[in-house]
């Protein structure tokens, strides 16, 4: 004879719109216990509903008891507490509203080859609702994108893979093809790599994807021994695939200029990352 039912859930906090799953354990009389087929409800509807399969959806912010009702008579409860969704800091491919669906901030991802993201001011479909973009054609050990909370959104293709606010990678000794925290990430000094032709390289004030996020840069047209120095007071420093491994060097200060003018700076830029101004897919 069934004694009591106890009822459990994959998990007691959910998020408004999502889900998770109820169970139904029963114990019997002579002392076993198993799984019991039950009839599911809510005391609180308008915040979790269960349906006849146990999966509990979260409705609105609240608590509600979910009851596991069996045949013979016994029932088992378990309280959900439902919670509000709020602006996410780890996303993947599509396009989010910056402040309702993201959070503004700094973020960071893995990137393959074939990486396309945009910082957008509307939602038109038109070029001039992009703010800045970018398109990687390298797999990069990591990017990083300052999204504003003057934005109005951001969207990345699945190339991209998932943007987080906090860096997975931590102090290394040489800068390989990505975008980098000066600091943290990469000390300040002198570096040298073979680049092969078509390396383009940018010193960074910031990582917001516009002209002026660039204190200095360099497209190399022709392969060979190549320098560049990360000073201090740069934020960040970004490499693509043709420049290959930077490894420090014992000579000092030489391969960056602390000045450039901005039609340098757009030069070098159209030559070595040309913008691909297109939807998200």
């Amino acid at each position: 004879m069934l004694s009591s039912v106890t009822v459990s859930a994959a998990a007691t906090t959910i998020e408004t719109g999502a889900t998770t799953t109820v169970s139904a354990v029963g114990a019997y009389s002579d002392g076993t216990s198993h799984s019991v087929s039950v009839s599911w409800s809510s005391d609180a509807t308008a915040v979790a509903s269960v349906d006849a399969n146990g999966t509990v959806h979260g409705i609105a912010a609240g608590a509600a008891t979910i009851i596991g009702h069996a045949s013979s008579g016994p029932q088992g409860t378990v309280l959900i507490h439902v919670i509000q969704a709020g602006p996410k800091t780890q996303f993947g491919a599509g396009t989010f509203r910056v402040n309702s669906d993201i959070v503004a901030g700094r973020y960071f991802s893995a990137p393959r080859s074939g990486c396309y993201w945009e910082r957008k001011s509307g939602f038109g479909g038109s070029l001039d609702d992009i703010i800045a973009n970018d398109f990687i054609g390298f797999n990069a050990d990591q990017d990083i994108v300052d999204i504003l909370s003057s934005d109005a959104g951001f969207g990345s293709e699945s190339e991209c893979g998932t943007w987080r606010n906090s860096p997975s990678i931590g102090s290394r000794s040489t800068i390989t093809p990505g975008v980098w925290l000066v600091g943290s990430q990469i000390a300040p000094g002198t570096y040298v790599t073979n680049a092969s032709s078509g390396c383009y390289w940018e010193r960074l004030r910031n990582f917001e994807g516009i002209l002026d996020s660039i204190i200095a840069n360099d497209f190399i047209a022709s392969a060979g021994q190549q320098f560049i120095t990360v000073r201090d007071g740069d934020i960040g420093v970004s490499s693509d695939g043709d420049c290959g491994v930077w490894t420090r060097s014992s000579a000092q200060n030489v391969g960056s200029r602390s000045t450039q003018s901005l039609e340098s700076i757009r030069n070098n830029r159209e030559r070595g990352r040309p913008r691909t101004m297109r939807p998200i897919r």
